[in-house]
């Protein structure tokens, strides 16, 4: 399953940017991952905390780190549907794992090696990534 749009997996557009690629799992069809929106990068950056290693993380734990306190039960629902979708759709892309019998996640190795990539590179300066590629 692809990842990210990098790789040979890739095709090039018009525009000579590389084409993110869908995923198929279970009969259904998921969009690429969007690397660029902040929203799932602070989501790839909060599921990759060292207090979620051990036991895991659920829904909750997230929607309490991501989202502000909700005004009504209707935005607790809301935002509690928003992140079950994305938690579907980093299942789909094998970047989490759910923990059967629990309402828990574990990041996989691939989703260790993409949160870590991702910090890198937001770490690092444009000059450090073209010197590193060259």
């Amino acid at each position: 399953m692809p990842l990210v749009a990098v790789g040979p997996s890739t095709m090039p557009s018009a525009g000579g940017r590389p084409q993110p690629k869908r995923v198929f799992d279970a009969g259904r069809r998921f969009r690429a991952l969007r690397l660029g929106d902040p929203g799932e990068l602070a989501l790839l950056e909060a599921i990759s905390r060292g207090e979620f290693v051990t036991t895991g993380f659920r829904n909750r734990d997230l929607r309490r780190r991501l989202y502000a306190r909700p005004h009504t039960k209707a935005d607790d629902r809301r935002g509690s549907g928003r992140l079950s979708r994305l938690l579907r759709l980093l299942r789909a892309h094998g970047v989490v794992r759910k923990i059967q019998t629990t309402h828990r996640y574990h990041l996989t190795d691939r989703g260790r090696l993409l949160t870590a990539a991702l910090r890198a590179t937001g770490d690092a300066s444009l000059k450090q990534l073209l010197r590193e590629a060259a």
